[in-house]
């Protein structure tokens, strides 16, 4: 134990002189996670699982501009609070990239409509369309995307017919009521009741996980929760790097065959390679967590919540640990230079973190990668803190990954011990 302590003890003091080393370990990627996790937020707000701000110019001031804004905002679209009054100044903020898009309101439309609507109600279904239907304008940031183009002009079409169902429903109210004479003695309005009564819905649409997560839909569509434990898990694997450096200083130096003269085992100075960078794992993933629960909200991100048994996570992180650290050190026992293990280890890192999840998900690959993306270790960690961050499960779904997880890291320990001098 003494010798695997000592090892231990070299291992750090060697790191902590290695400042950039330190920066790949610790800064990197802190840095991608808040950056990553930034940019899919504005992604999910873009594509309408998050409100998407946009400007309005109400120059008409009727009823079907007040009905139409409280369906826009029904609709997942936020109007801005500092929506311009001139048209100049509406299409320079468009033009200009500060807001993608902006819906124009002209003049008269509510009068329009109601015209319209009263011809329609009075002559029926025989009564011919307006020649010079009412007409809204949207305009678009020239840079904006074709997918939150369709999305914008799709609500926009719900909220259009929203307010003109009100609308509808109200001038038929008093078209009723004057036929009637008026309302009965005691009882609401005719055309209080036929507005409630089209603005009303008969169908709720519920939304949530599967049936077996105990995780919100909350849960699922956020990044934080997602990203936190995946870049986490990038972070881990690129501590080979330096694992792989120290073993091909000590080959270089001759310090490897002095070692192999004393009486210490081949093996125990692996272990405490592995559990010196164990330690550095488990401080980026601790790290991580900490930028995802103090500094995200500040950032107007969700915060990063652990799962309701916190516990479950630590026999899944000390796997990908070993996993990431076991890996170093084949690394640097099967490379002949640092920069053949640097080149390698990084290029390999990077393929297997795009692979396992980490950068796209991997049902948004082609099917051929969704069947390689089994063999890349990130893979096995992604899925198992989804499980148990996003979808909700218990210890037992993870079972699988795990075992996985410690095979690899076995299959490396001895591969590296095979190649070990002595």
């Amino acid at each position: 134990m003494q010798k695997i302590l000592a090892t231990i003890a070299k291992e750090l003091l060697l790191l902590i002189r290695d400042r950039a080393g330190l920066l790949v370990l610790f800064v990197m990627p802190a840095i991608l996670v808040v950056v990553i996790t930034l940019v899919q937020e504005n992604v999910l707000a873009l594509s309408g699982q998050r409100p998407t701000e946009i400007l309005l110019l109400d120059q008409d001031g009727g009823i079907f501009a007040a009905t139409l804004r409280a369906a826009l905002e029904a609709g997942q679209l936020k109007i801005a609070a500092d929506s311009p009054k001139q048209p100049g100044d509406f299409q320079k903020l468009i033009e200009g990239g500060r807001y993608q898009a902006g819906i124009r309101i002209p003049a008269g439309i509510s009068q329009r409509l109601q015209n319209a609507m009263a011809a329609r109600l009075a002559g029926g279904q025989s009564s011919p369309p307006p020649s010079n239907p009412a007409s809204l304008t949207v305009l678009f940031d020239p840079a904006a995307m074709a997918g939150f183009r369709a999305g914008i002009l799709a609500r926009l079409q719900m909220a259009a017919r929203a307010a003109e169902m009100q609308m509808m429903a109200d001038g038929l109210g008093r078209s009723l009521e004057a036929k009637a004479g008026g309302p009965a003695p005691g009882q609401p309005g005719t055309e209080n009741s036929l507005v409630t009564a089209f603005s009303h819905s008969f169908t709720t649409i519920t939304e949530q996980p599967a049936a077996s997560s105990t995780a919100t839909i909350e849960d699922v569509i956020n990044p934080v929760n997602q990203n936190v434990p995946a870049w986490a898990l990038f972070g881990m694997f690129f501590t080979a790097i330096p694992i792989a450096g120290t073993i091909l200083a000590e080959r270089r130096s001759g310090i490897a065959i002095r070692l192999a003269g004393m009486p210490v085992s081949p093996l125990q100075l692996l272990a405490g390679k592995i559990a010196a960078y164990l330690c550095v794992c488990l401080s980026q993933f601790l790290l991580i967590v900490l930028i995802g629960i103090s500094l995200f909200p500040h950032l107007g991100l969700p915060s990063f919540t652990l799962p309701a048994n916190p516990m479950a996570l630590l026999p899944l992180l000390c796997a990908c640990c070993l996993a990431a650290c076991s890996f170093g050190t084949f690394l640097g026992s099967a490379c002949s230079s640092y920069e053949q293990a640097s080149t390698l280890g990084s290029t390999m890192v990077v393929i297997a973190a795009a692979l396992g999840g980490v950068m796209v998900p991997v049902y948004a690959m082609p099917q051929l990668m969704q069947k390689i993306s089994i063999i890349s270790p990130l893979n096995w960690g992604v899925n198992a803190f989804l499980d148990l961050l996003v979808r909700g499960k218990d210890f037992s779904s993870i079972v699988h990954d795990l075992a996985r997880l410690l095979a690899f890291s076995a299959l490396m320990v001895i591969l590296s011990w095979k190649r070990s001098p002595g």
